[in-house]
């Protein structure tokens, strides 16, 4: 993964260091439109000397998007320009109005707001104006084509853009430019590859990349056993995670001993193998217990709660809850509380005491809504009104009721966990 950002940014860097080209478009899907934001946004703030705007507003028309990008600079121009006229610089209070009317061509708008922000730098040997359009949806790729293709538009020798470099995302689902545009003059093309065999791949490099320090192979090498148990490659992800435990037995750190544990036991839940899991897991306590890591804890310990449910084993899989919830109370993580609250109450019921399931269900059913969160209520609810039709309780099953059918009239679902 980190081999796939370098080269992203690498390429963003040399687009912006050459001095021929214009635009580059970046053809940009979901998995790529957060790094290449982030890689832009990096370069910003990594004591490039160019001047950054980055605009991530969606489109939907020409007119929508200049208005966009105005009201973005304007605010930004609202916090700087009385800083500018303080060190002596001859510029308005604030935006002009021309870029501000709505009346105008939207391309002509934000071609004056760009050389209005030009206008801004003190050298224009030294630095340049570098416009980042990255909207993160595209509502119409015909129109965002077009628009780009006539905001880039100049004639030599005096292009209106000196000074400027445009790197512009396209969705990949339908990128214009890059398949009908290729004739664009100082035009780059750029198409970053982020889908998940890629990122397998560049995070399985990176753990057998002999170049790189054994700590940071190691931790590629989890992420990558993390991704083949994901996808069901359960043989090889056994077998990394079993040399992760050896490593981390050998050198620490303990937390990340607990997690190569943990990871081992998820796969042999996967692979069918309860009791080899089971004491997998119990293993993982003891270095994520010594690390005092409230994650791991927490992910270890909802772990063997868990298998011990599905064995059927309703005391221990009750005590394991409990102590995740304790857990969750500490991470103030009120949707964890819940999950365990649930569980609770269910283990409970099946251990034949209502008395305390109704109590953690009651429970879970207050805390739901204290924090609105209705699905977890309504599940809660559920149970609660069956454990009432279960004890012959009628008029306390049709209260239950009435909030229950309230609920489902507004559309809210309980999803099997």
């Amino acid at each position: 993964m980190r081999k796939l950002v370098a080269a992203l940014q690498t390429r963003t860097e040399a687009f912006l260091a050459q001095r021929k080209n214009v635009l580059l478009v970046v053809r940009a899907g979901e998995a790529e439109y957060l790094p290449l934001v982030s890689v832009v946004a990096g370069i910003e703030s990594g004591g490039s000397p160019d001047d950054f705007l980055l605009f991530a507003d969606e489109f939907h028309s020409p007119a929508q998007y200049a208005t966009a990008l105005v009201q973005s600079l304007g605010a930004r121009y609202a916090v700087i320009g009385p800083a500018l006229q303080k060190e002596g610089m001859d510029v308005p209070a604030e935006l002009p109005p021309a870029l501000r009317d709505e009346r105008r061509p939207p391309v002509d708008r934000v071609r004056d707001l760009l050389v209005f922000e030009r206008g801004l730098l003190a050298d224009l040997e030294a630095s340049r104006v570098v416009v980042a359009l990255l909207p993160p949806r595209i509502a119409d790729p015909t129109l965002y084509a077009r628009f780009v293709m006539a905001l880039v538009e100049h004639e030599m020798p005096q292009p209106w853009c000196h000074h400027m470099r445009f790197v512009v995302r396209e969705d990949a689902a339908r990128a214009l430019l890059s398949e009908h545009a290729r004739s664009l003059p100082r035009t780059e093309f750029y198409a970053p590859d982020f889908s998940q065999a890629a990122v397998a791949k560049s995070v399985e490099d990176e753990a057998y990349d002999e170049s790189l320090p054994l700590p940071a192979r190691m931790q590629a090498l989890l992420v990558s056993a993390s991704m083949d148990y994901a996808h069901g490659r359960l043989r090889v992800s056994a077998e990394k995670y079993a040399l992760l435990t050896r490593y981390h037995r050998a050198m620490g750190p303990p937390v990340m001993l607990a997690l190569s544990l943990n990871g081992g036991g998820e796969v042999l839940v996967r692979a069918g193998k309860p009791a080899e899991a089971q004491n997998q897991f119990e293993r993982a306590l003891v270095p994520a217990i010594e690390a005092q890591n409230t994650s791991a804890l927490i992910n270890i310990t909802l772990n063997l709660a868990n298998l011990h449910r599905q064995q059927g084993r309703w005391q221990p899989a009750y005590d394991h809850y409990v102590a995740v919830s304790g857990l969750a109370k500490v991470q103030v993580n009120a949707q964890l509380q819940l999950r365990c609250l649930e569980q609770m109450g269910f283990c409970q019921y099946k251990l034949k005491d209502t008395k305390k399931a109704w109590e953690h269900w009651q429970a879970g059913a207050e805390l739901a809504r204290g924090v609105g969160a209705r699905e977890d209520l309504l599940d809660c609810l559920q149970r609660i009104r069956e454990l009432y039709k279960e004890q012959g309780m009628a008029a306390r099953e049709r209260e239950a009721s009435i909030e229950v059918a309230a609920l489902e009239r507004q559309g809210v679902k309980v999803y099997p966990a």
